[in-house]
């Protein structure tokens, strides 16, 4: 057959059905062709049979899908320059491809999540996939995934259910795996391990004031619930006295003046400690309004955005003192934690978000679970993931993974946990204490400097700030 006439045929074929109830048309496309420049790092020249085909699915071009797409390919760079992974004696290379959910639009339509995984498993062949963020549309685009039995490791999205899922459905859901971040109701639990230690340093440094009430301000979002739920039932039993003052559920369609009515409302109702829990565009919101109203309450919580370390400019330097939970920061989680970070600032000129360095775990957990099996089998893999547990964990940038039966990251140290991380008022962040273990969320020999009061910095904006009464 000759070259164009094979091509024709293999890209659109029209089958015409019908002349009175109408027109039916098929088009049929060929498959997408895996080669050389779909692995990053490899030897050029390869075929698809010497690739081993990985999809990452996101809003690529939002900060949470682009971070995961990134850390994907520095892990693959990484494996594949290191020599590949070799499989009964044949040597094969990572192959990275991406399709965008648009999962981190305000305006979701989760349409667009389902086309982007049926085009990744369809269209691309993928043999393993990770990403994931938007629970709402990662929660009708999985089951995409699940009918192809496809191994999938989330690494973005929190909501407890997904892996809950596994637990009552198991032959349908156990090709979904989570390594990041923890579950909603855990990363609760982390921010009250953290608080019930702050709250004791803050009334040990400032002893005209008594810290007695905390507020909420959180993305009317399905991932939020369990966590409000858990801090508000959970915060007032730890910190005796401690009462929930305001608690707001907001649109992420939030503008600026709403996002300044928020924060006069919760500074007029005396609140202390501002928990957020945002995912989205609302954290330099939240923080402009900060800065510009000097409210009498600190902010410590969920803040994706103040995560990069474009935040300080993107908030004009409006973030100073705010304490987010981070995956990694600059410190020694693992051995390979520094080097990751290095190796990532190093490629793209920016730190790397939380789904960065869970897909960078995700890839390097697929190579060494095909290496181990000497199989791309999915459910040979499922097997061979469910043996990284607590008794055989299996190191990371990100922490020591370690998967429950229900296919979540296991929380806390030396497992799954996050870092507090405080925008500090030179523009530079650091890993702050958490109260050091056993109490604590992770030891204090992380930490890389000292939590920051506005009251304790002469000179800044909010010299002379005090807590609310």
């Amino acid at each position: 057959m000759e070259p164009l006439t094979k091509r024709i045929l293999a890209i659109v074929f029209i089958v015409v059905i019908g002349s009175v109830v109408g027109i039916t048309v098929f088009i049929f496309v060929s498959p997408y062709k895996w080669e050389s420049k779909d692995c990053p790092g490899a030897p050029t020249g390869l075929t698809e049979d010497q690739i081993i085909r990985v999809g990452v699915l996101g809003g690529l071009t939002d900060i949470q899908g682009a971070g995961a797409l990134e850390g994907a390919k520095l892990a693959a760079y990484e494996i594949n320059q290191a020599g590949g992974v070799t499989v009964g004696g044949k040597t094969y290379y990572i192959g990275i491809t991406a399709e965008d959910t648009d999962e981190s639009n305000p305006n979701l339509d989760v349409t667009k999540g389902v086309a982007a995984a049926e085009r990744i498993v369809s269209y691309k062949r993928a043999q393993f996939l990770t990403g994931g963020f938007r629970s709402e549309s990662l929660l009708a685009y999985q089951e995409v995934i699940m009918d192809a039995k496809i191994p999938f490791i989330n690494t973005g999205s929190a909501t407890d259910d997904f892996c809950q899922n596994v637990l009552d459905n198991y032959d349908r859901y156990k090709y979904f795996f989570r390594n990041m971040p923890i579950n909603s109701s855990s990363l609760g639990a982390e921010i009250i391990q953290f608080l019930v230690y702050t709250v004791a340093y803050l009334n040990a440094t400032n002893p005209s004031i008594n810290i007695n009430s905390f507020s909420l301000l959180y993305e009317d979002l399905t991932w939020t619930t369990p966590l409000v739920d858990g801090l508000k039932a959970a915060l007032p039993y730890y910190v005796p006295g401690l009462t929930l003052a305001t608690e707001i559920a907001y649109p992420i369609t939030v503008t600026q003046t709403q996002m300044d009515g928020y924060i006069s409302q919760l500074d007029g109702n005396a609140t202390q400690i501002l928990i957020p829990v945002i995912s989205a565009q609302g954290g330099i919101l939240m923080m402009n309004s900060y800065a510009t109203a000097e409210p009498g309450f600190v902010v410590v919580g969920v803040d994706v955005q103040a995560q990069l370390d474009t935040f300080w400019d993107d908030s004009n330097g409006n973030c100073a003192f705010e304490t987010t939970l981070q995956a990694l920061h600059n410190t020694s989680k693992t051995e390979m934690s520094i080097p990751f970070w290095n190796a990532f600032v190093a490629k793209y000129n920016h730190e790397p978000l939380y789904t960065a360095v869970g897909s960078y775990d995700a890839i390097y957990a697929y190579a060494w679970a095909i290496n181990g099996s000497q199989s791309f089998n999915a459910d040979t893999i499922v097997s061979t993931l469910e043996t990284i547990t607590t008794a055989t964990p299996l190191e990371g940038a990100g922490g020591m993974a370690a998967f429950t039966v229900s296919h979540d990251i296991q929380e806390g140290y030396p497992y799954g946990y996050t870092l507090f991380v405080q925008w500090q008022a030179n523009g530079t962040k650091a890993v702050v204490p958490s109260g050091d273990l056993p109490l604590g969320v992770y030891p204090n020999s992380l930490a890389t400097g000292t939590y920051q009061t506005p009251n304790g910095l002469p000179g800044e904006p909010w010299d002379g700030w005090t807590f609310n009464a």
